[in-house]
């Protein structure tokens, strides 16, 4: 009886014991993680070279754990309020995605995914290292710093990038509407200046161009970077200029900024180089995404059936496009491509400009 009471005790102990170092041991993983942690690398899990870089790019630059399990993940300027919970070897972000933690100390935090009946070769291993910079001073750093240009009098400039770039307006039935986001910014400055310069079709040539918007939207100091026919240059000079009245200033921490451009144009001489059995095969693709609804993927193929076309002879891609870019709510772009279409003398396109875009 005296040694069946003296095997409760020990046991009761033990697990009193063990329950105490468990409560330690998490204490110490809760203190460990409870930092700042700054992207360093991703791999596979079986150590592979990540294929995909846009999604090394996607990936957060920044994770930071709080007290009261909340967290912050940063991906370039946005920041996204979270909760997490872990537990040994476990991290739960936002309720739903579960992570195994393979390495955790002051200093290195290194986690994978977890899936089921999904090989290595698969799965993301995620590397971030701990920092004292806070997400300002980090984002300042890592995306701000290398584009900063120190001008002749002592004046800030920054190159145009996607975490720093102007708006641009574009007209619509005599009346301006202004593109927001970079790529558009981008996409529509670029095609604009290009058409205007207006190089003759069939003939090689490389050009590139830099010109800088100032803090009043004003633009300036156009320079001929590099140039294959010199006879060519004031035409692309005058494109750039003739944009003078559509740019408003880019903005940082809620003060307009300058920010400098340059833009490469290359042609290569070229015969009729059309490929129709190319252009329906692309086409067709195009369409069985569409009807799949997989609309990103549709996006991209009848971006490439536009730009096949010399002169638009088949208009279904912009339509399509435009009705993929609507059901994704990036209205805008949809928008953009009706207002092409309207220009063409498309009366259907013309109304679902008024319908969708004119409210």
């Amino acid at each position: 009886m005296k040694i069946r009471l003296l095997l409760l005790t020990f046991f009761s102990f033990y697990s009193q014991i063990q329950a105490q170092i468990s409560t330690e041991e998490q204490k110490n993983v809760e203190q460990k993680i409870m930092r700042n942690w700054v992207k360093y690398r991703l791999e596979m899990k079986d150590g592979s070279q990540v294929a995909d870089e846009s999604i090394v790019k996607k990936t957060a630059s920044m994770l930071i754990f709080k007290k009261g399990n909340a967290c912050v993940i940063i991906s370039g300027k946005t920041a996204q309020q979270s909760v997490y919970a872990i537990s040994s070897s476990v991290l739960v972000i936002d309720r739903t995605v579960s992570y195994v933690i393979e390495k955790l100390t002051e200093h290195e935090l290194i986690f994978h995914g977890v899936f089921e009946n999904v090989p290595d070769e698969k799965i993301i291993r995620y590397h971030y290292v701990s920092t004292t910079e806070t997400s300002g001073q980090y984002f300042f750093r890592q995306f701000i710093k290398p584009n900063i240009k120190i001008k002749e009098n002592l004046d800030t400039a920054y190159a145009f990038s996607e975490y720093i770039y102007p708006k641009i307006k574009y007209e619509i039935y005599n009346k301006y509407a202004v593109l927001d986001e970079f790529n558009q910014v981008y996409e529509w400055s670029y095609n604009l200046i290009e058409k205007k310069f207006n190089f003759p079709e069939k003939m090689k040539g490389n050009f590139a161009v830099s010109f800088a918007i100032n803090k009043f939207g004003n633009l300036q100091d156009i320079k001929i970077k590099e140039s294959s026919d010199s006879s060519y240059n004031e035409a692309l000079i005058k494109a750039v200029r003739e944009t003078q009245k559509l740019w408003l200033p880019a903005e940082l921490d809620n003060k307009k900024v300058e920010t400098h451009f340059t833009y490469v144009f290359k042609y290569e001489e070229n015969a009729d180089n059309f490929d129709l059995d190319l252009y329906e095969i692309t086409k067709n693709k195009a369409d069985r995404q569409f009807e799949k609804k997989e609309y990103i993927k549709a996006i991209k193929l009848y971006t490439k059936c536009i730009l096949m076309q010399e002169e638009d002879f088949d208009l279904e891609p912009y339509y399509k496009r435009a009705d993929s870019y609507f059901t994704l709510k990036i209205n805008k772009n949809a928008c953009l491509d009706w207002s092409y279409l309207s220009k063409k003398g498309q009366k259907k396109a013309e109304k679902l400009f008024f319908d969708n875009c004119m409210k």
